[in-house]
């Protein structure tokens, strides 16, 4: 049994959802006729691997609030929320996310929380968590 999100709650306050082909006209600035969903944030535009976050990015350039792009069966979502709480259940030493709380944050900032700012993070018996708002100073914390 591997490492796994044990909660992953996300305040959304909008999505946006876009044709594969749409993503990739965008991107390659080319028509492709072929596209192929390669996992849950990656579209294959005949040959050419494309992120559904950097799209949603560069389309969504003032949507201060954007925080991850999905990629679902037939289009590409681009969700925005001001608020990610993510718990992580680490897998030992080998576990990329839990070797450093930081930077398991950050890598989690990318992928789930991108225009947030992290306002907590810590590692303790052996999972990470991780706290994402709109604001550094809108959370306090009871620990704190």
């Amino acid at each position: 049994m591997g490492a796994s999100i044990l909660k992953d709650d996300h305040y959304m306050t909008g999505s946006h959802s876009y044709t594969f082909s749409e993503v990739c006209q965008f991107m390659t600035k080319r028509s492709s006729p072929l596209i192929e969903k390669k996992s849950d944030t990656k579209l294959d535009c005949m040959g050419e691997v494309v992120k559904a976050i950097d799209f949603c990015q560069q389309k969504e350039i003032f949507n201060e609030f954007l925080t991850r792009g999905l990629v679902t069966e037939k289009s590409v979502k681009c969700q925005s929320g001001k608020r990610v709480i993510l718990k992580w259940s680490c897998e030992g030493e080998s576990d990329r996310f839990c070797r450093d709380k930081d930077i398991g944050c950050f890598y989690f900032k990318e992928l789930l929380a991108r225009r947030l700012s992290l306002v907590h993070h810590s590692l303790n018996d052996g999972v990470l968590n991780c706290y994402f708002d709109t604001e550094v100073n809108t959370i306090t914390l009871n620990n704190e």
